[in-house]
């Protein structure tokens, strides 16, 4: 990250360095049980920004080259409380283990209709509840890297960009789910 604009959490980089930075202070998080508890315990967007372990990450970012304008300060406060609220990390993508059927039955590990209401969020603050709620779902194991990426480039659906991350979400959720 030589640039200072570059920016954090790219889509199919999971090499980028800034998943090194929110990986190496996840993993300090288990040093410091209260700042994982502050965080996990955080309801809302605004309590985790005045946390000082989302202080910290937005450090340790800016310190690795990642540009961060003060108006995606939210989208790291939704990343850093799903993180801290994330126990072991699995290999497969977000939505691919939201699909995947609950063990020893056919349905979903996340329903049809939690998911459906996840897609069609448009604020982020919602966003972060309801991703809250599928990571207790998913035992707290997600991707970090698709975790981070996920929820940095959701953007409201009247702001349709080519990678939108829900288009993957949904292939990815389908893919998984027993049919």
């Amino acid at each position: 990250m030589n640039d200072k604009s570059d920016q954090p959490f790219p889509r199919g980089k999971p090499d980028h360095p800034s998943y090194a930075v929110l990986r190496t202070w996840w993993q300090g998080l288990e040093q410091d049980r209260g700042e994982r508890a502050a965080l996990r315990r955080a309801g809302t967007l605004t309590a985790v920004m005045l946390s000082p372990a989302f202080h910290r990450l937005l450090r340790e970012l800016r310190q690795g080259g990642c540009g961060m304008a003060e108006s995606r300060y939210p989208k790291l406060a939704a990343i850093a409380g799903l993180a801290a609220r994330v126990k072991a990390e699995a290999p497969r993508p977000l939505a691919n283990r939201m699909g995947s059927p609950k063990p020893g039955g056919n349905a979903p590990v996340v329903a049809e209709l939690r998911m459906r209401n996840l897609l069609a969020c448009d604020d982020l603050e919602t966003l972060y509840t309801l991703m809250r709620r599928a990571l207790s779902l998913l035992d707290d194991q997600v991707n970090l890297a698709d975790m981070a990426a996920v929820v940095w480039h959701w953007s409201p659906m009247d702001e349709k960009r080519p990678n939108d991350p829900r288009r993957q979400m949904a292939y990815d959720y389908y893919a998984a789910a027993p049919l």
